[in-house]
C-alpha cells in the first residue's frame, strides 16, 4: 500500500530554542485544525506498548517543547559536549493504530553548513488522511509554510519521493516554494497561488 508524507526544509538558520519551540507550538495548533488525527502526541518509545504508555505532550505549552527540544540536542562522542550548530531535534507520534498512526520529526536552529545537512520537519501522514483533499492539501502547507518559513515543503507519496531523490524539490501532491526558490519547469502548466512568504503548486 502507497504511503504519504509531509515535509518542509530549510538551509542553515540559527534560533534559540524558544524559537524553536514557539514554532513547534503554532504548527501543532495548525496541524490539530485540519483532522483530529493530528492530535495527542506522546514521545516515541523502544516499542508500540511503551510509547503508549508514555503522557501526551502538552502541545500548547513552550516550556514544555523547549525541554523536548533541548534533550534531542547532538552531542560529541568524545566528551559529550553539544554540537551547536547541529541545533534542535524531536520526535513523536500520535498513538494511533495502522489506519491512523502518524509520527512527527522535527529538526530546526540548524546553522551547519555542511553539504547535505538541512532543518527538517517530516510528517508520516495516516492511511485515513485523504491526499486527494483540495482543502486538506492546503491547510496542510499552510501549517508547514506559516509556522517554519522554509525553503520548501511538499506532500508526495514515498514512491515519488524514492522516484525524484535526485530532483528537488518536486510536484507529487502539493509543493510550496519561498519566493527565493527557482520553480523547476516541471511546474509549467501546474495551478498555483499565493501562501505566506511563497507560492503553492498542487
Amino acid at each position: 500500500m502507497e504511503t504519504y508524507f509531509a515535509a518542509a526544509y530549510w538551509g542553515p538558520r540559527r534560533e534559540t530554542v524558544e524559537n524553536c519551540a514557539a514554532r513547534t507550538v503554532a504548527f501543532l495548533t495548525a496541524l490539530g485544525q485540519i483532522s483530529v488525527l493530528f492530535k495527542g502526541w506522546r514521545l516515541q518509545g523502544r516499542s508500540k506498548a511503551e510509547a503508549l504508555r508514555k503522557q501526551t505532550i502538552d502541545e500548547q505549552s513552550i516550556d514544555t517543547l523547549v525541554s523536548l527540544l533541548s534533550k534531542g540536542r547532538n552531542k560529541k562522542d568524545i566528551g559529550g559536549g553539544v554540537i551547536d550548530e547541529l541545533g534542535f531535534r524531536v520526535s513523536m507520534w500520535n498513538g494511533g493504530d495502522d489506519r491512523t498512526a502518524s509520527s512527527l520529526m522535527i529538526g530546526c536552529g540548524m546553522y551547519s553548513t555542511v553539504e547535505r545537512l538541512s532543518n527538517a520537519v517530516v510528517l508520516q501522514l495516516p492511511q485515513q488522511f485523504d491526499v486527494e483533499s483540495q482543502d486538506k492539501l492546503h491547510k496542510m502547507m499552510s501549517a508547514f509554510a506559516l509556522a517554519w518559513e522554509p525553503d520548501w515543503a511538499i506532500v508526495s507519496s514515498q514512491s515519488a519521493r524514492n522516484r525524484h531523490v535526485e530532483q528537488l524539490p518536486f510536484l507529487d501532491r502539493a509543493l510550496y516554494l519561498d519566493s527565493k526558490m527557482t520553480p523547476p519547469d516541471s511546474l509549467k502548466g501546474a495551478q498555483k497561488q499565493v501562501l505566506g512568504h511563497g507560492m503553492l503548486f498542487v
